[in-house]
């Protein structure tokens, strides 16, 4: 694993925690949920029921149509038309946090490598270009409230492991659907749920160095 891979928090959730959870999810009503226990805990503890996640900064949404992304990277999955969702809830979080207005680019990863014995835990980058009119000192800064969205995994492809020149065989929780989804519940997130740090990066930069090594993410002077 890179040294700018990082892992996901570990926490272990009381017992009236987790019934809290359950009652949650069985109304799908994420409004049933203490204030004092991070949204980000709820979404990793629903991992486990086989659902799927997608963020995005814009709440209401019932129903999510297949579109083509803007993506830098060089694998063509990511580029294909569908609906794009993640068993991860982690990785959901970065896109549903992103303030659009403010944060001109988004770099961010959450994959396995494998290894000798089998493939590592997952590891998490997350870094953002802010607009030329926006000055931030940390990467928080460029968070936004969002919602993730709880998709049912029918009708999902999983993209297939692959080899990522300078990392090996990778493989990430990312998976499309070439038709329109209907979300099973929304939950509203904040910023303060975000567990790890946010890096920043110079979007012209980063846009450079991305087309001369379409490999070498994540094309930053200091990715360490």
């Amino acid at each position: 694993m890179r040294p700018w891979m990082l892992p996901a928090p570990q926490d272990t959730l009381p017992d009236a925690a987790i019934t809290v959870f359950q009652a949650a999810w069985a109304a799908r009503d994420a409004g049933l949920l203490s204030p004092a226990v991070s949204r980000w805990q709820f979404l990793r503890w629903l991992e486990s029921r086989g659902v799927l996640f997608h963020g995005s900064p814009q709440s209401g949404l019932t129903v999510f149509e297949p579109r083509t992304p803007h993506d830098l990277s060089a694998d063509d999955f990511s580029k294909r038309t569908g609906v794009f969702a993640t068993s991860d809830a982690l990785w959901a979080l970065m896109y549903a946090l992103r303030d659009r207005r403010r944060a001109r680019r988004m770099l961010n990863a959450a994959l396995q490598v494998q290894q000798a014995g089998g493939w590592s835990g997952t590891g998490y980058f997350l870094s953002l270009a802010p607009q030329p009119d926006v000055t931030v000192t940390r990467g928080h800064e460029l968070l936004a409230p969002g919602v993730v969205y709880v998709l049912p995994p029918d009708g999902f492809d999983l993209m297939p492991p692959y080899d990522w020149l300078g990392q090996g065989r990778v493989r990430e929780p990312h998976l499309l659907c070439p038709h329109p989804v209907r979300a099973l519940m929304a939950v509203p997130i904040t910023p303060a749920d975000f567990p790890l740090p946010v890096r920043l990066h110079d979007a012209d930069r980063v846009d450079a160095r991305c087309a001369a090594d379409p490999w070498g993410f994540p094309w930053l002077e200091t990715p360490s």
